[in-house]
């Protein structure tokens, strides 16, 4: 099954950095996730001759979230990545799922997961819809262009351009010199008291 029920973008990140920096391939049998105190907060790491070169985490849930914020601010965990999800069990258990008069909220999500997990498993860049992308960015006449941005997207063949303009993600450096370089202050996310 995919690492968590909630888009498989912890498991795709994980094989994507262990390929990308250090030319491993990542097998199903090294994808094992390592439980917490509950299902709601695991671990995988990457090791490599004995030595681990990544630590992923997933935290799903407010208190395993307010947990896993309060033990990184103490430097008592060390992660590359941490997926965050507001629900506990993720996604999976959403406040857009429909509800169920004959089951509890709980059966449902773990009835739900189950059947996210028997879905055929694809990787992001084999699926239909990246075919659909490029027809439709070709179609609307938008070029890799690299005009709005620099970043790359190796997963569709994309670089930069107007595409990524209408249809990616952007981030932004919000550490606290990043807010005071602009004229700024603090990031207020940064803040934040777990």
């Amino acid at each position: 099954p995919a690492l968590g029920a909630s888009g498989g973008y912890l498991e795709n990140i994980y094989k994507y950095a262990a390929k990308a920096l250090f030319d491993y391939d990542i097998k199903d049998s090294d994808l094992k996730m390592i439980p917490g105190r509950n299902p709601d907060i695991q671990e995988i790491s990457l090791k490599i001759d004995g030595e681990t070169k990544l630590n992923f985490a997933l935290a799903y849930g407010f208190r395993n979230i307010q947990n896993t914020m309060r033990k990184l601010k103490r430097g008592r965990l060390q992660y590359n990545y941490i997926e965050i999800m507001a629900c506990p069990k993720g996604c999976a258990n959403g406040g857009g799922q429909i509800k169920n008069a004959q089951k509890k909220p709980r059966e449902l999500a773990e009835e739900i997961q189950d059947l996210y997990y028997q879905l055929p498993i694809r990787q992001p860049e084999a699926t239909p819809i990246v075919e659909i992308y490029k027809r439709w960015a070709l179609s609307e006449g938008l070029q890799d262009s690299g005009a709005t941005s620099g970043a790359t997207s190796g997963a569709t063949g994309f670089g930069g351009g107007v595409h990524e303009y209408y249809l990616r993600t952007v981030f932004h450096d919000v550490s606290e010199k990043a807010g005071e370089a602009s004229g700024g202050s603090a990031v207020a996310g940064l803040t934040a008291k777990w």
